[in-house]
C-alpha cells in the first residue's frame, strides 16, 4: 500500500513532467518529505477544456471505521465505491519516493524508501471524487492512490505495491474513454525500482497506514 510519500519536485518540474498546460501563477507548493493521508496535495487531471491541470485535493476519505486512502486495482472497475471514479475521475499523483514498513519480527519495524531513479517525479495512479468532510460538513475533492500486487523487490516487505504509471500511458490514463483503462494498472518491474533502508526505523508504523479497507468489504455495504 501507499501510506507515506515524498514530493520534492516544485510546481514547474511537475508541470513539465506531466505536460500541464494551465497557468500555475496562483499555485503555491512547498516540498514535503513525509506526506500523510488527510493532507492536501497536488494531483494532475484533465480539466474541463481538455488541458491537463494541477488541482489540490485531500488525500483519503474518512469513513466511520477507517481512513480509506488506497484503492485496490483488482476489481476497481466494478467496486461500488470506486467504479464511477475510475471510469470518470482518474488522476495522477506526483511523487519522488514513497515509503513502506516491514514487520521483521523485531520491536521496531524497518522503514524503506522506494524510488525510481531517473523519474523524479513519477506518477502514481489515482482516483478522486467529491467527498463531504465530516468535520466541516463541506464538500471537497479527495483522492486515493491505487495499489496492486507486489513485484519481486516488494514481496519480502509488503503484500501491496503502489501502482506507478508508465509515462507513455499518462495521456490514455487521463483521457475519457468508453472502457476504463484497467490494462494500464501494471506491476512496476523490479529492476526499475531502488529500495533503500532508512537508517533510523520508526518505532511503529504510522497509524495512518492501518490496513486499507477491502473493496470487497465495501461491496457488502
Amino acid at each position: 500500500m501507499c501510506g507515506r510519500y515524498r514530493r520534492r519536485s516544485d510546481k514547474q518540474r511537475i508541470a513539465e513532467t506531466f505536460h500541464v498546460g494551465i497557468d500555475l501563477a496562483d499555485l503555491y507548493l512547498e516540498p514535503e518529505e513525509d506526506i500523510a493521508p488527510g493532507s492536501i496535495q497536488p494531483v494532475v487531471l484533465a480539466g474541463g477544456s481538455g488541458e491537463r491541470e494541477i488541482a489540490l485535493m485531500r488525500w483519503g476519505f474518512k469513513l466511520p471505521d477507517r481512513h480509506l486512502f488506497n484503492a485496490r486495482s483488482e476489481g476497481i472497475d466494478r467496486a461500488p465505491f470506486w467504479k464511477d471514479s475510475f471510469a470518470e475521475r482518474r488522476c495522477i499523483v506526483p511523487a519522488d519516493a514513497f515509503f513502506e514498513w516491514s514487520d521483521t519480527g523485531q520491536k521496531r519495524k524497518s522503514k524503506f524508501e522506494i524510488a525510481i531513479p531517473g523519474r523524479e517525479p513519477f506518477g502514481m495512479a489515482g482516483v478522486w471524487k467529491p467527498w463531504k468532510n465530516p468535520k466541516t460538513e463541506q464538500w471537497e475533492r479527495a483522492f486515493a492512490v491505487i495499489t496492486g500486487e507486489p513485484n519481486e523487490i516488494m514481496q519480502p516487505i509488503h503484500d501491496r505495491l503502489t501502482t506507478i504509471l508508465d509515462p507513455r500511458d499518462y495521456q490514455e490514463y487521463l483521457t475519457a474513454a468508453a472502457r476504463p483503462p484497467v490494462h494500464l494498472l501494471r506491476i512496476l518491474p523490479a529492476e526499475q525500482m531502488r529500495l533503500t533502508p532508512v537508517e533510523k526505523p520508526d518505532a511503529a508504523k504510522p497509524d495512518a497506514t492501518d490496513p486499507q479497507l477491502s473493496l470487497f468489504d465495501l461491496d457488502r455495504d
